[in-house]
């Protein structure tokens, strides 16, 4: 999706298709900025090839049930991904990499990963025992034979079955919807409306999870209207 010189690819983590699409995107776009759906710490980690440890300190800032959410969400990232022969973020890697091979310039534009599990741990105790239910015994609600669609877990998601499942979400955990996708978006849509306002001629691809990309074209926008 574009908006003026901005354009953003949204992927799945786990895709292949992801991979080849965030590189045609940079080789087509030639961007003066690439911008990633990644902090600082994540893009250590993610560089540095090494496992996220974990300790008393660590739980004490993302909290318990943030420190929880990523461990299952991050095991079930890498048990679909070894299924169909991908890790886990190689799209953003992939971008970091050829933009730095291009001489192009990189924006982290993601929230701080412990604000983020930090607020995860604050939703209610009742949306907790929620997520931990279906995290054991599924989701319901995300039928893929009702939305007559066969998902290949090596492509991007169609639009209409993020959109559903986004929704699906936010209706069920509201609160974890907001920490996890709502206050992010605000932030990468500020980061990167920060970025046009200060270089308005500057060419950027945004590489975001596919689950935000709609959203950012629209808080992009809107913070570019309030300020004519």
């Amino acid at each position: 999706m574009k908006y003026g010189n901005l354009t953003v690819i949204g992927t799945s983590h786990i895709a292949k298709d992801s991979v080849s699409r965030v590189k045609e995107a940079i080789l087509a776009e030639k961007p003066d900025i690439v911008a990633v759906e990644l902090d600082h710490a994540r893009l250590h980690v993610m560089l540095s090839g090494q496992k996220p440890r974990f300790s008393l300190s660590i739980i004490k800032v993302m909290g318990m049930t943030g420190t929880l959410f990523f461990l299952i969400g991050n095991f079930l990232q890498r048990k679909l991904g070894k299924m169909i022969g991908a890790s886990p973020g190689e799209e953003m890697k992939a971008a970091v990499e050829l933009a730095r091979q291009n001489g192009t310039r990189v924006a982290l534009i993601d929230q701080p990963f412990n604000i983020t599990m930090g607020r995860i741990s604050g939703i209610s105790l009742t949306e907790k025992l929620k997520l931990v239910r279906d995290l054991l015994f599924g989701m319901a609600g995300i039928d893929n034979e009702k939305m007559n669609v066969k998902l290949d877990l090596t492509k991007v998601p169609p639009e209409s079955f993020v959109r559903m499942a986004m929704k699906k979400v936010k209706e069920r955990y509201p609160q974890l919807y907001k920490a996890l996708v709502t206050d992010r978006d605000n932030y990468m849509a500020n980061m990167l409306a920060r970025i046009i306002k200060m270089e308005p001629q500057s060419r950027i691809v945004a590489v975001v999870g596919a689950g935000h990309e709609r959203e950012l074209i629209r808080l992009v926008k809107k913070q570019a209207e309030r300020s004519i």
